[in-house]
């Protein structure tokens, strides 16, 4: 590196410092395996049934897309 991109990298060092302890103060790998074990998320049959009626309405309506689009 040349001499401003050393300069550019000291004063990014100091404004922005890394954490002061980087090692981990515990094991992550049984907190992962409890998530995996864990049940999948359950999403409602309501939920599937508006989803399902949305998409319906924008196949038979297609010039509602940019009203839905702008109420999101």
């Amino acid at each position: 590196m040349n001499e401003q991109g050393e300069a550019l990298k000291e004063l990014l060092q100091r404004a922005a410092p890394g954490p002061a302890d980087r090692e981990l103060k515990r094991d992550l790998w049984p907190e992962m395996r409890q998530r995996f074990e864990r049940p999948p998320v359950q999403i409602p049959l309501g939920d599937w049934a508006l989803a399902a009626t949305l998409l319906l309405c924008l196949l038979l309506f297609r010039e509602t897309i940019p009203v839905v689009l702008y109420l999101l």
